[in-house]
């Protein structure tokens, strides 16, 4: 589902070309983030899929898209834990995450700091979606229930900061709420089937794949330890059976992330 329009800045508030110098001060600059506070209602953890769909610059600019310029952060009860934001096509990108029973959660789409400090001119917007991807099953589970508060937060930081010394530096904040697409905050989220990974007969191809760096986890452009996390966190979705688990395991151990998975 559609949740809210989203922008990400890292640059000056007004254009400093040609403004007299006693207004360069004015002309701050401003790095702001985007941040989906959810709360997972349900009795049990749930696995969700945020995705978002920038609105591509023409002609082209690097400033204006979220590849190598943003980061992708999930804080359930205030540990701040990055994930993969991974690129699925030219306009979208999307990253998996988990919130416990009855948890809360901030999901932060914030510029890469101090990187796109320079040369400053970071400016994306889009829109975010939420989803709930599952492996395909008979029947599919009921839609599980969300309340949701997107908005925008940001910092204004004096022009020279942090290379150029200011005697009296001003930081001023700003944090608005935004609108949500459905106009109310408690949601559902349906079950979104997603293609299984094949295992067994086909693990020892896809484990070539994945550690020659030429495996395609759904079109999506990442390196390989973001690849590895991405196969761990789908892959966990499986039934729990003794062969998918011995499977799982064997895939784990091959591309050395030190997770082993246990039915009892």
């Amino acid at each position: 589902m559609e949740i809210s329009t989203f922008e990400i800045l890292a640059k000056p508030i007004a254009p400093v070309v040609g403004l007299p110098p006693a207004l360069l001060p004015v002309a701050r600059r401003v790095v702001q983030g985007y941040f989906l506070t959810i709360t997972n209602l349900e009795a049990i953890s749930v696995v969700y899929r945020i995705g978002f769909t920038v609105s591509l610059p023409v002609p082209a600019d690097p400033n204006k898209i979220l590849l190598n310029n943003a980061v992708l952060i999930v804080d359930v009860e205030g540990a701040n834990t990055t994930i993969p934001l991974t690129q699925v096509s030219p306009q979208v990108y999307s990253g998996f995450f988990t919130i416990p029973a009855h948890k809360t959660a901030s999901v932060e789409l914030l510029p890469k700091l101090p990187d796109v400090l320079t040369p400053g001119l970071l400016e994306v917007r889009g829109y975010v979606s939420l989803s709930r991807p599952i492996f395909p099953v008979r029947p599919l589970p009921a839609p599980v229930k969300v309340l949701l508060n997107p908005e925008i937060r940001g910092t204004f930081l004096p022009n020279g900061f942090p290379t150029v010394p200011d005697p009296s530096p001003d930081f001023d904040q700003i944090n608005y709420t935004l609108a949500i697409a459905s106009g109310k905050a408690l949601n559902e989220l349906p079950a979104e089937p997603i293609m299984p990974f094949l295992i067994g007969p086909t693990l020892d191809p896809l484990l070539e794949k994945l550690r020659n760096g030429t495996l395609d986890l759904a079109s999506l452009k990442a390196d390989n330890s973001e690849k590895a996390q991405m196969l761990v966190q789908l892959l966990a979705q499986l039934d729990a059976s003794d062969v998918n688990l011995k499977d799982l395991n064997t895939v784990m151990e091959k591309i050395d992330v030190p997770i082993r998975m246990s039915s009892i």
